[in-house]
């Protein structure tokens, strides 16, 4: 029973060695990781940068075009929603004018 306690006891003060050691296997493998990731083209990130900013004006577009159905539906807009679509109307001019920007960049493509 002694020799049961006592190996109980030394198990339970013993410090845990484990788990620093995967920490660190974890930091390490992530490093490593980034450093195999393929470096991405400028091309290719303003691609994507003009296929986002697209996105967005896309879902700017939608927005508008449901406010103004629902302002036809109730007989004219309200206050409200006329100052929602002067604000998408400012954000859709400044998408489009990221998307022209991005395009040049890339040579009109």
């Amino acid at each position: 029973m002694r020799t049961l306690v006592a190996v109980l006891a030394l198990a339970v003060s013993m410090p845990v060695i484990a788990a620093p050691v995967t920490a660190d296997a974890q930091i390490q493998a992530g490093g490593r990781a980034a450093a195999r990731t393929p470096r991405v083209s400028r091309e290719e990130r303003l691609t994507n940068l003009r296929n986002e900013a697209e996105d967005r004006l896309l879902a700017i577009e939608e927005q508008i075009a449901s406010i103004r159905q629902t302002g036809e539906t109730a007989g004219g807009l309200t206050d409200g929603q006329q100052r929602q679509l002067a604000q998408l109307n400012q954000r859709k001019e400044r998408e489009q004018r990221e998307i022209a920007r991005f395009e040049e960049a890339l040579g009109g493509s």
